[in-house]
């Protein structure tokens, strides 16, 4: 595996963990929901499963400015472009805290033309889904597990750095960044170690 962490992408699917949007006639309305879930089991991805558990962003919520990384600061982005910024945690229109479900988010659009836009098209249920940018801590942030019918599973335990959470359009499942091909292919790689030496194990 890679030393340096990777940005990946996963995608909650809206049959799982609906969008919601509250609205009050006395304040700006609020779309809120759980990105991701916790103890939740994915699609096969590239020849594995992965899970979050509980606790993966608990070095990450609530991240004091003085710690050395720097206090939290995610956006909240449309098609996670940087470009289209619907709310961020150092303004207060991202609100980001640790459930019992999973990472719930409530982001507070702007009163802008993709605010507006935006809040008409989940109106709508043109827009369901939601997605997270993420990176793990590459000493101990996953644990490796044999699932069912030989299919590897990811635990993801400790997540090094959020870096959006974002309203999306139709997503792939999963995306990430310009290496997602080559990160995918070494997450695959890392399983099929990890298969084989619990083989040379029985």
């Amino acid at each position: 595996m890679a030393d340096t962490p990777e940005i990946e992408r996963r995608y909650v699917a809206f049959a799982e963990v609906p969008i919601e949007l509250e609205e009050r006639s006395a304040s700006a309305p609020q779309i809120k929901g759980i990105s991701p879930p916790f103890n939740s089991m994915s699609v096969v991805l590239g020849g594995f499963r992965e899970v979050f558990a509980p606790g993966a962003f608990d070095g990450i919520v609530g991240r004091h400015r003085n710690d050395p990384r720097g206090g939290l600061d995610v956006v909240a982005l449309f098609n996670h472009d940087e470009n289209q910024v619907l709310g961020r945690t150092t303004s207060g229109t991202l609100e980001l805290n640790v459930t019992d479900r999973g990472l719930a988010y409530t982001i507070t659009p702007p009163d802008t033309q993709l605010g507006r836009d935006l809040l008409t098209l989940i109106r709508r249920g043109d827009i369901t889904g939601a997605s997270f940018a993420f990176s793990i801590d590459p000493t101990d942030g996953e644990r490796w597990d044999p699932g069912e019918n030989g299919t590897m599973v990811r635990t993801v335990t400790k997540v090094k750095n959020l870096y959006d959470v974002s309203v999306v359009t139709r997503p792939a499942y999963p995306s990430s960044t310009a290496r997602s091909e080559e990160h995918t292919s070494e997450l695959q790689s890392h399983s099929d170690l990890v298969c084989r030496l619990l083989l040379e194990k029985k």
